[in-house]
């Protein structure tokens, strides 16, 4: 049984500590909230699109070990997001997105893809990098 406050066997252990003061003791007891599932891999793997120099269309491969919502954001080599591309609900196992970089109106040059993806444990992201002719 874990003392509470109000009760005798939380006020014995804690009758040594001064109201402003900070007293840490070993055999105090730890609450915690129950821990989140640990991750045993990595949530996805994000591959080099392919072609790569492309002309016109190119194919961004990727794998979700585990169901997530997907973005695909294009970037410029400042950093700016020049587009963008959402796909919810995506089941584990290997995927792809298509882009059509003239379609999107953007000019030949490199860019950086970033892939993030929302699962049950947390948001996870990573970049590579793509170069349009």
């Amino acid at each position: 049984m874990n003392p509470h406050p109000g009760d005798l066997a939380f006020d014995a252990l804690f009758s040594d500590i001064a109201v402003s003061g900070c007293s840490v003791s070993p055999d105090l007891p730890f609450y915690s909230s129950p821990a989140a599932e640990p991750l045993q891999k990595a949530p996805f793997s994000l591959g080099q699109n392919y072609p790569n120099p492309f002309r016109g269309e190119t194919t961004v491969p990727f794998t979700l070990n585990m169901a997530a919502d997907v973005r695909l954001d294009l970037l410029d080599l400042d950093g700016r997001k020049v587009a963008g591309v959402v796909r919810k609900g995506r089941s584990a196992g290997e995927q792809s997105i298509k882009l059509n970089l003239s379609g999107l109106g953007l000019l030949p040059g490199d860019y950086r893809y970033q892939l993030e993806i929302t699962c049950k444990h947390g948001v996870f992201y990573q970049q590579l990098m793509m170069t349009a002719v």
